[in-house]
């Protein structure tokens, strides 16, 4: 199967439709170094030294397709609270329906369907795998990364009890205090 390429876009694998067999088309998406490092600057992440994933694209019947996948990367982030490097694995499985209708009809009920059920949109000829799995990519990555047994107090200044005189108002304290003995 023929797979284009889009340079605009940092993981492009494009499949063209109408090239798809009844039964379906699988591709192996293993991203070189380059589109590694594009997708580091698009998620902000320190590195991204794997990524790949299998996906296979079948047609479910008019204008309508379905896309299944399994994601593994490894994604190395700031930890939210030490900031040292922390690494993610990721091996995730992910389904999308796409369709031509710009609104999909429940055949059984009649009803619009929304939410997660409904198919993405699809605009074109085509389908780039390669921005479905930078897309997925993107919703796999912890968006509060931890270093393991890092806590919030750990940055946080001791909560030990503060003498008065540490106290922010101490020279208020003090003043109200001279006050009383010149009366």
């Amino acid at each position: 199967m023929h797979v284009d390429r889009n340079p605009d876009v940092e993981l492009s694998r494009q499949l063209r439709l109408d090239r798809v067999p009844p039964a379906g088309a699988s591709l192996d998406v293993d991203a070189s170094d380059l589109e590694r490092a594009a997708l580091i600057r698009r998620f902000g992440v320190l590195a991204l030294p794997v990524l790949t994933a299998s996906v296979t694209l079948r047609p479910e019947g008019s204008g309508r397709w379905l896309v299944e996948g399994r994601l593994r990367a490894t994604v190395v982030q700031a930890c939210g609270i030490t900031l040292e490097p922390v690494e993610q694995r990721i091996d995730e499985g992910f389904v999308l329906r796409f369709s031509t209708e710009a609104e999909e009809i429940d055949r059984d009920t009649g009803e619009l369907i929304l939410g997660s059920e409904a198919a993405e949109p699809l605009d074109g000829d085509s389908l780039d795998l390669g921005e479905i799995v930078a897309d997925q990519l993107g919703l796999a990555i912890d968006p509060f990364p931890r270093k393991p047994g890092a806590q919030l107090t750990d940055i946080l200044p001791s909560q030990s009890v503060r003498s008065d005189s540490d106290s922010p108002f101490a020279p208020l304290a003090a003043l109200k205090s001279d006050r009383k003995g010149q009366t």
